[in-house]
């Protein structure tokens, strides 16, 4: 810390620039980042990391930051990071800004006093997966994976997950290999849980919990993925 601002020591920084994903630094009260590396210029677009230092994501001359419900989802990170000390994994959607799928995973940045002063994040690229295969482009870009509070079960948030995306109890049934009588049921038990009974009002109560952004984990790894013919076939048989 210098000037009560925080700042990365050369040996950090050439550390940093060494590795071969993205990797950055925002600082904890502007949200500015203070440090990125190569790899993740190349991801957003630019030419050079500089053009990231000490900006703010709307004034950052990339695609990515162009869509200001991202960029203030990712300021608001920042600071629920920070505050917390807690970390989170997140799927980043963004067709038309960067080529790829990715998985950020964000976590606080400590100085030598043991104090968080800044949130750090580092990027991996997705060599299989394709949520482009199953999102109907209802969701938001920044998916949750991991879940947000224990309001509701795994297999719960399977089914919320398809049916915020406007699929019927027929059609989620198909995916996980259920009767329609039995997503009515599972639904109904979760508009009871939620106090409400609507699904505009069990949307708004997702919505208020990160409950719509969470990808649940057997989405990922199930060995099947699409919406053509039953979702987890090998699990249907």
């Amino acid at each position: 810390m210098i000037d009560n601002k925080v700042v990365i020591t050369n040996s950090l920084r050439r550390t940093f620039d060494q590795l071969p994903t993205p990797f950055f630094i925002r600082e904890k009260n502007t949200t500015r980042f203070i440090y990125a590396n190569m790899a993740l210029a190349k991801l957003v677009g630019l030419k050079s990391p500089d053009a990231m230092i000490n900006r703010i994501d709307d004034e950052i001359p990339a695609s990515l930051f162009d869509n200001p419900d991202a960029a203030k989802l990712w300021q608001e990170q920042v600071k629920q990071i920070t505050k917390t000390q807690s970390k989170v994994s997140l799927l980043e959607v963004h067709p038309g800004a960067v080529d790829y799928p990715y998985i950020s995973k964000k976590f606080p940045f400590y100085n030598n006093n043991d104090e968080c002063v800044a949130m750090a994040g580092s990027i991996r690229y997705l060599e299989v997966f394709s949520p482009n295969d199953f999102i109907r482009g209802r969701l938001p870009g920044s998916l949750l994976l991991s879940k947000p509070d224990d309001t509701f079960t795994e297999k719960e948030c399977e089914i919320i997950f398809f049916r915020l995306q406007g699929m019927g109890t027929r059609e989620i049934g198909n995916m996980l290999c259920l009767s329609p009588r039995t997503i009515e049921n599972r639904l109904a038990n979760m508009y009871a849980k939620a106090g409400v009974g609507h699904l505009d009002d069990f949307r708004e109560y997702c919505e208020h919990r990160s409950l719509h952004r969470y990808l649940p984990q057997r989405l990922i790894s199930s060995k099947r993925l699409g919406f053509e013919g039953n979702y987890f076939e090998d699990e249907c048989q």
